[in-house]
């Protein structure tokens, strides 16, 4: 893929590696790098040779958020049916990960904001260089979290996360990992062949146990205790026997 592309493709064995190329406006997310994120993600998760995403950004950012630049350009004249449909692809966004079989990983470089911050968090599993940032400044722009704030509250509880979202201040990497949004965090010279290991490790299972186990996580995340153990009683019957 060409690197003047917004989202470039590479594939490591069983990985598909996409990566965020958008550095100049820090890797911000407009509509059309949003819709070709998502477009790519449904079509990585349909691909049987595809057994883990790693998304990964260039640049110094991983993600500064939503592209409040076009949104204000939007507003102004007066699009809107465009900012309508920019905020339906921003809530597809946030939520295609868990509908996915395949699981993602999230090597985040520098500052995750916003949107960015929401991205990464909507990964199942996140490797974060030292240098991360995550953040949710929306107050501090007199507009609200919104759409990225049932997933915070999931991911570290109701007190921290209305601190994030009250506040707007950013948290480095290790306040991350103490909260559970971050599974590692490493140097930065380390952080992609980190996050790569770690991907390769997950794509050489077999990818129905690993699938299985990812969809069987997200309906026990949604469901009281007993009655998620009930619905998983016989996930191993329907999986191919293995040898």
């Amino acid at each position: 893929m060409a690197e003047d592309k917004e989202l470039l493709q590479a594939r490591h064995g069983s990985v598909l590696l996409l990566t965020l190329n958008r550095h100049p406006k820090r890797n911000a997310l407009d509509t059309a790098l949003m819709r070709t994120l998502l477009d790519t993600l449904r079509q990585a998760d349909a691909d049987p040779e595809i057994h883990c995403v790693l998304l990964a950004a260039n640049g110094s950012c991983f993600c500064a958020g939503a592209d409040l630049e076009e949104a204000r350009a939007l507003a102004s004249q007066g699009e809107t049916a465009r900012l309508q449909e920019r905020a339906q692809i921003l809530v597809d966004l946030n939520t295609i990960v868990a509908s996915m079989q395949t699981p993602v990983v999230a090597a985040v470089n520098g500052p995750a904001i916003g949107a960015g911050a929401g991205l990464s968090l909507g990964s199942d599993l996140v490797v974060a260089s030292s240098a991360a940032r995550f953040g949710y400044p929306e107050v501090k722009h007199g507009i609200s979290a919104g759409i990225l704030i049932p997933n915070l509250i999931r991911q570290v509880g109701p007190k921290a996360a209305f601190e994030l979202i009250a506040t707007g201040d950013p948290i480095g990497a290790e306040r991350a990992y103490a909260l559970g949004m971050v599974n590692r965090v490493v140097a930065p010279e380390e952080l992609l062949d980190a996050a790569l290991a770690l991907a390769g490790r997950l794509a050489q299972f077999p990818p129905a146990g690993l699938m299985a186990s990812k969809r069987a996580f997200q309906q026990a995340y949604d469901m009281p205790m007993a009655e998620a153990v009930q619905a998983q009683r016989d996930v191993n019957m329907r999986l191919p026997p293995t040898r």
